[in-house]
Protein backbone atom coordinates (compact mmCIF):
# COMPACT_ATOMS: atom_id res chain seq x y z
CA UNK A 1 0.00 0.00 0.00
CA UNK A 2 1.47 3.68 -0.20
CA UNK A 3 1.63 5.98 1.92
CA UNK A 4 -1.53 8.02 0.92
CA UNK A 5 -3.63 4.98 0.84
CA UNK A 6 -2.81 4.20 3.98
CA UNK A 7 -3.45 7.79 5.30
CA UNK A 8 -7.20 7.82 3.65
CA UNK A 9 -7.58 4.27 5.16
CA UNK A 10 -6.87 5.52 8.51
CA UNK A 11 -9.94 6.45 10.85
CA UNK A 12 -10.63 6.03 14.45
CA UNK A 13 -11.88 3.03 15.97
CA UNK A 14 -14.12 3.42 19.00
CA UNK A 15 -14.83 -0.11 19.96
CA UNK A 16 -12.84 -2.66 19.40
CA UNK A 17 -12.74 -6.69 19.67
CA UNK A 18 -10.75 -8.46 21.89
CA UNK A 19 -8.82 -9.95 19.30
CA UNK A 20 -5.24 -9.11 19.98
CA UNK A 21 -2.72 -7.69 16.99
CA UNK A 22 0.25 -9.86 15.74
CA UNK A 23 3.44 -9.21 17.81
CA UNK A 24 5.44 -8.45 14.37
CA UNK A 25 2.86 -5.99 13.80
CA UNK A 26 3.50 -4.20 16.76
CA UNK A 27 6.92 -4.09 16.48
CA UNK A 28 6.43 -2.69 13.53
CA UNK A 29 4.17 0.11 14.76
CA UNK A 30 6.24 1.05 17.32
CA UNK A 31 8.93 1.29 15.08
CA UNK A 32 7.18 3.58 12.79
CA UNK A 33 6.12 5.94 16.05
CA UNK A 34 10.03 5.68 16.53
CA UNK A 35 10.85 6.98 13.54
CA UNK A 36 8.51 10.44 13.89
CA UNK A 37 10.27 13.81 13.38
CA UNK A 38 11.46 14.87 17.10
CA UNK A 39 11.83 18.16 17.83
CA UNK A 40 15.64 19.38 17.86
CA UNK A 41 16.10 14.87 17.74
CA UNK A 42 15.51 15.22 21.75
CA UNK A 43 14.89 10.47 21.73
CA UNK A 44 16.00 10.71 25.14
CA UNK A 45 13.21 13.21 26.54
CA UNK A 46 10.69 10.32 24.81
CA UNK A 47 9.64 6.38 25.86
CA UNK A 48 6.96 4.55 24.59
CA UNK A 49 5.29 1.27 26.67
CA UNK A 50 2.80 -0.73 24.57
CA UNK A 51 0.59 -2.64 26.97
CA UNK A 52 -1.30 -5.83 26.47
CA UNK A 53 -2.31 -6.77 30.37
CA UNK A 54 -5.56 -7.08 30.40
CA UNK A 55 -5.55 -6.01 34.16
CA UNK A 56 -3.58 -3.05 33.66
CA UNK A 57 -5.97 -1.91 30.44
CA UNK A 58 -8.63 -1.92 32.39
CA UNK A 59 -7.00 0.09 35.28
CA UNK A 60 -5.73 2.95 32.77
CA UNK A 61 -9.52 2.42 31.12
CA UNK A 62 -11.56 3.13 34.85
CA UNK A 63 -8.76 5.64 35.93
CA UNK A 64 -9.36 7.56 32.29
CA UNK A 65 -13.20 7.08 32.87
CA UNK A 66 -13.17 9.05 36.28
CA UNK A 67 -13.96 5.74 38.03
CA UNK A 68 -16.88 5.93 36.37
CA UNK A 69 -17.85 1.54 35.54
CA UNK A 70 -19.41 1.98 32.53
CA UNK A 71 -17.47 4.69 30.58
CA UNK A 72 -14.82 2.43 28.89
CA UNK A 73 -13.03 5.83 27.07
CA UNK A 74 -9.71 2.89 25.75
CA UNK A 75 -12.79 1.51 24.10
CA UNK A 76 -11.51 -2.58 25.04
CA UNK A 77 -9.04 -2.11 22.77
CA UNK A 78 -6.60 -4.83 23.20
CA UNK A 79 -3.36 -2.95 22.77
CA UNK A 80 -2.99 0.76 24.15
CA UNK A 81 0.62 2.62 23.32
CA UNK A 82 1.73 5.00 26.12
CA UNK A 83 3.93 7.80 24.46
CA UNK A 84 5.62 9.38 27.76
CA UNK A 85 7.56 12.16 28.28
CA UNK A 86 9.51 14.70 30.22
CA UNK A 87 9.30 18.48 29.78
CA UNK A 88 10.86 19.66 26.75
CA UNK A 89 13.24 22.89 26.52
CA UNK A 90 10.47 24.51 24.24
CA UNK A 91 6.34 25.01 25.71
CA UNK A 92 4.81 22.22 25.20
CA UNK A 93 7.07 20.47 22.34
CA UNK A 94 6.54 17.19 23.91
CA UNK A 95 2.99 17.36 22.82
CA UNK A 96 3.75 17.68 19.28
CA UNK A 97 6.42 15.49 19.84
CA UNK A 98 3.84 12.72 20.90
CA UNK A 99 1.25 13.57 17.89
CA UNK A 100 4.13 12.79 14.87
CA UNK A 101 4.72 9.59 16.92
CA UNK A 102 0.98 8.59 17.63
CA UNK A 103 0.44 9.70 13.71
CA UNK A 104 3.06 7.46 12.69
CA UNK A 105 1.94 4.55 14.32
CA UNK A 106 -1.32 4.78 13.42
CA UNK A 107 -0.55 5.24 9.47
CA UNK A 108 1.62 2.20 9.89
CA UNK A 109 -1.34 0.34 11.73
CA UNK A 110 -3.67 1.51 8.62
CA UNK A 111 -1.03 0.04 6.38
CA UNK A 112 -1.67 -3.62 8.26
CA UNK A 113 -4.88 -3.66 8.57
CA UNK A 114 -5.29 -2.62 12.24
CA UNK A 115 -7.31 -0.15 13.80
CA UNK A 116 -6.36 2.83 15.83
CA UNK A 117 -7.52 5.99 17.75
CA UNK A 118 -5.71 8.47 19.32
CA UNK A 119 -7.16 8.47 22.75
CA UNK A 120 -6.57 12.11 24.72
CA UNK A 121 -8.88 10.54 27.76
CA UNK A 122 -6.53 8.11 28.77
CA UNK A 123 -3.33 10.52 28.92
CA UNK A 124 -5.23 12.06 31.28
CA UNK A 125 -6.42 9.04 33.13
CA UNK A 126 -2.35 7.77 33.45
CA UNK A 127 -1.56 11.11 34.46
CA UNK A 128 -4.04 11.71 37.66
CA UNK A 129 -2.61 8.02 38.47
CA UNK A 130 0.94 8.05 40.31
CA UNK A 131 0.60 4.37 40.73
CA UNK A 132 -0.67 3.94 36.85
CA UNK A 133 2.61 5.87 35.64
CA UNK A 134 4.96 3.58 38.05
CA UNK A 135 3.29 0.28 36.64
CA UNK A 136 3.82 1.65 33.41
CA UNK A 137 7.61 2.10 34.18
CA UNK A 138 7.78 5.52 33.65
CA UNK A 139 11.03 7.56 34.30
CA UNK A 140 11.67 10.32 36.84
CA UNK A 141 10.06 13.06 35.52
CA UNK A 142 8.53 12.14 32.77
CA UNK A 143 4.50 12.40 32.60
CA UNK A 144 2.39 10.59 29.10
CA UNK A 145 2.01 13.02 26.67
CA UNK A 146 -0.50 10.62 24.42
CA UNK A 147 -1.94 7.15 24.38
CA UNK A 148 -2.83 5.56 21.19
CA UNK A 149 -5.46 2.36 20.96
CA UNK A 150 -4.93 -0.71 18.55
CA UNK A 151 -6.83 -3.59 17.44
CA UNK A 152 -9.46 -4.71 15.34
CA UNK A 153 -13.12 -2.99 14.82
CA UNK A 154 -16.06 -4.50 16.62
CA UNK A 155 -18.23 -3.31 14.30
CA UNK A 156 -18.37 -1.35 11.47
CA UNK A 157 -17.98 2.55 11.68
CA UNK A 158 -19.08 4.77 8.90
CA UNK A 159 -15.85 6.25 6.82
CA UNK A 160 -15.69 9.42 6.27
CA UNK A 161 -14.91 10.98 2.45
CA UNK A 162 -11.22 10.06 1.59
CA UNK A 163 -10.88 12.02 -1.47
CA UNK A 164 -12.19 15.32 -0.37
CA UNK A 165 -9.94 18.23 1.18
CA UNK A 166 -11.72 18.12 4.63
CA UNK A 167 -10.17 21.44 6.15
CA UNK A 168 -10.25 24.94 4.41
CA UNK A 169 -6.91 25.36 3.08
CA UNK A 170 -5.78 29.19 2.03
CA UNK A 171 -1.95 29.05 0.33
CA UNK A 172 -0.29 32.15 0.82
CA UNK A 173 2.14 33.66 -2.09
Amino acid sequence: MNTMDAIKLRHSTRAFSDRQIPEEALQEILFAGGQAAIGCADFASLKLVAVQNPELLAEIDLSSANGNPDSHPVYHAPTLVVVAAKKGFLENIELSNAGCIIQNMMVMAADQGIDSVYLWMAMMGINRSEELQKKLGFPEGFACVGTCALGYAAKEFPKLKAAEQRLEVSVIR
